[in-house]
């Protein structure tokens, strides 16, 4: 009897065995993680952590495939449960402080993804990829200095990364360290040369610097190297805004005819001019004598910024060129009274015209 009862009995074990092992099959779990079937994957975990709440592992794939579909919100929870119970095996796992930063990120929640970079620099401090994701927190936090510093540090550690030299020249930049912006994009370019964000910022802080250089030699260089800089912007994607680049680097240059040209293009491609695309346009139109585009481009930048001095200035010098003097008295007086009353050019002008204008 005793001998019958054991046969059942192990007959009764190898019928439930296999109906345990289809519960869940962690190696499929894991394959279909691995082919990107990360809907199916889910399932499959899902039946692990039914059987085993505290499998850290699965809770992690649970957490890095919602990642993968792009549920942020939903990745959080699970991935946060498997650092915890990580924490308790005394393991440290980077993937989830690296997932865990980036799920806040895509959620705009940069306070709250700060400190899972800050853990994975200290921990991981050769690891380019964290200092990069650290100083993308720091520059949503609006904490310029400190991204400028992880930015850094990631660029030393990979040179190659072209993101990052754009985000350490974006930094650099907004804090007015232009000279310093210039050489990290020249970087970036050297492993990226078909980079248009960084063609594009580093054309702008080409033309800012000339702006503020006394030497004339360097200013042109300068302005040259805008000008080729946009020109291989404009190859790579042709639209308005590298037009307008263009067009003003051109007009930095004194190649009014081109800027004319650029500018003009872009007028038309923009549905709501800015008041400064207006003014680059006369501006560049008043060199080559157009008059009366000239005038039109600068009253339309006076509707959209009233009171500018240079803008009043050069309407003025405009009519003054149509022989339409009492409008070129009343824009130099208007200039001349925004600019305090101070300005020594706008009071010649006025004097030079008002007997033409009372004629």
């Amino acid at each position: 009897m005793k001998r019958i009862a054991i046969i059942a009995l192990l007959e009764i074990i190898l019928a439930v065995i296999p109906a345990l092992a289809l519960a869940f099959d962690w190696e499929r779990a894991v394959s279909l993680y691995k082919q990107g079937q990360f809907r199916e994957a889910l399932g499959e975990f899902q039946k692990v952590v039914t059987e085993y709440p505290d499998h850290s592992d699965s809770w992690k794939y649970i957490g890095l495939s919602y990642y993968q579909l792009k549920e942020f919100k939903a990745a959080i929870e699970p991935l946060d449960k498997a650092l915890t119970l990580k924490r308790k095996e005394n393991r440290f796992d980077p993937d989830l402080f690296r997932a865990l930063g980036q799920s806040y990120l895509a959620l705009n929640q940069f306070e709250q993804a700060l400190p899972y970079f800050e853990t994975l620099t200290k921990s991981q401090a050769n690891v380019a990829v964290n200092f990069h994701l650290l100083g993308v927190a720091y520059s949503n936090l609006n904490r310029p200095d400190e991204a400028a510093d992880a930015f850094g540090k990631a660029a030393r550690l990979d040179p190659k990364d072209a993101d990052t030299f754009y985000y350490l020249g974006v930094q650099q930049f907004r804090t007015g360290k232009i000279e310093e912006a210039i050489v990290t994009l020249r970087s970036g370019l050297a492993a990226d040369p078909k980079n248009t964000e960084m063609l594009g910022l580093l054309a702008e802080s080409l033309l800012r610097q000339a702006a503020n250089q006394t030497d004339e030699r360097k200013t042109s260089a300068m302005f040259d190297e805008a000008v080729r800089l946009a020109t291989n912007l404009k190859s790579l994607k042709d639209d308005t805004a590298a037009a307008e680049l263009l067009g003003r680097a051109y007009l930095a240059a004194k190649k009014y005819a081109q800027a004319e040209a650029l500018l003009s293009k872009a007028l038309e491609g923009t549905k709501q001019p800015p008041a400064t695309l207006y003014f680059n346009l006369g501006f560049s139109l008043a060199q080559i004598k157009s008059w009366p585009r000239a005038a039109d481009m600068f009253i339309n930048a006076d509707r959209l910024n009233p009171g500018d001095v240079n803008t009043l200035y050069y309407l003025g010098y405009v009519y003054e060129n149509q022989r339409r003097y009492p409008q070129a008295l009343e824009a130099y007086t208007k200039a001349f009274e925004a600019s305090g009353r101070s300005n020594s050019d706008i009071k010649a002008s006025i004097d030079r015209v008002t007997p033409l204008a009372k004629q």
